[in-house]
This record gives C-alpha cells, sequence and structure tokens, in this order.
C-alpha cells in the first residue's frame, strides 16, 4: 500500500480490510497455540477480535465518506498501540522485548494521532500511507521479537540439558557414595 498508485479510498480501505482480516484470523491461530500451551490469552483475544471488528467495518463501509476508515484506522492503530505498550511494560521482563513493543506502540500511538489529522490533506489517501509505515514497523518488530525468542529458546533448552546433565551426574556420585557407605558398613 505504500508503493500503489492506487488512489481510491474504498479499494484501499478495502485493501487494508481484508490485510486486517488475514492479520486477526493470524491473532486467532496465535490464541490457539498460547491456549494449547497455558499462556495467557487476554491479549491475544484482544487484538483479534479487534481486528477482525475493524476489518469488517472496513470492509462494509467502503463506500461511505472518507471520515470512516480514517476514524477507524486512527482508533485501531492508537488502541494498538496502548496495547503494545501495556504488553511492554506489563507481560514482558526481557529487555529487549520491552524496547521494542514499547518502540511499536509509541509509534502506534503517534501515527494514530497523525492519522486521525490527517483528513484535511489535499491527497485522501495520504493516511494510507501513514497507516503503511505503521504496519511495516509492526511487522519489522515482530519479526526481530520472533527471532530474539528463537535464540533464547535455544539457549534456555541447552542450559536445562546441561541442569539435566548436573543433576543425573549427582544423583549417580550420590548413588555410589551411599553403595560406598554401606560396603564399608558390611565390612565392619
Amino acid at each position: 500500500l505504500l508503493f500503489t498508485n492506487i488512489t481510491t479510498v474504498s479499494t484501499l480501505s478495502g485493501i487494508i480490510g481484508a490485510s486486517l482480516l488475514c492479520l486477526g484470523m493470524v491473532e486467532i491461530f496465535s490464541l490457539l497455540y498460547r491456549k494449547h500451551y497455558g499462556k495467557s490469552l487476554s491479549l491475544s483475544l484482544i487484538l483479534a477480535v479487534s481486528e477482525v471488528i475493524i476489518a469488517l467495518l472496513l470492509l462494509f463501509m467502503q463506500n461511505y465518506n472518507i471520515a470512516w476508515p480514517l476514524t477507524l484506522l486512527a482508533i485501531y492503530t492508537i488502541g494498538r498501540g496502548v496495547l503494545e505498550l501495556l504488553l511492554a511494560f506489563a507481560a514482558v521482563t526481557d529487555k529487549t522485548d520491552r524496547f521494542m513493543w514499547a518502540t511499536c506502540g509509541i509509534c502506534g500511538v503517534i501515527i494514530g494521532i497523525v492519522i486521525l489529522n490527517s483528513g484535511g490533506f489535499s491527497d485522501q489517501t495520504t493516511f494510507v500511507r501513514f497507516f503503511s509505515v505503521y504496519m511495516m514497523i509492526y511487522g519489522v518488530t515482530n519479526l526481530i521479537y520472533s527471532v530474539h525468542n528463537r535464540n533464547e529458546l535455544a539457549e534456555q533448552k541447552e542450559a536445562r540439558r546441561i541442569a539435566r546433565a548436573a543433576v543425573l551426574a549427582n544423583r549417580k556420585s550420590r548413588k555410589q557414595k551411599r553403595q560406598t557407605k554401606r560396603k564399608t558398613k558390611r565390612e565392619r
């Protein structure tokens, strides 16, 4: 959307609505994944429901004036930015993850405010470009977050393997000591 020549608001709203619907479906799959592994569902549920609702509103209100898509995208972007800030400061303990989500949340709130105020621009599709920039920031943040978490997971698995080996070695050592004590008691 950032590099397209489409100039009709209804077409751009339809494209954004379809994209948000797909993103909502990804959030629903994330919700199912989190439920399967017993993790918190609240944020994923809020994001999935809000994205699907905004997407459907954008898809079914395409023929209204430009104020509807502007307002919906501004509300969505500000809301998503606030949720990412909450995620950064309430749910994430890793400093790298916290920084990434806080940065993305701040950008979301700022870009949402800009979208809300972009109705006065001469080109009516300017708000789409702002929204596209936010979605690119969000996508890059998710990509970095997933790579970072994958590396952390590998490090945690290695640490657990080493700890498990140490526990087994300790058990074996204690067992040998007990057997040695029993043997010395029998010899006495």
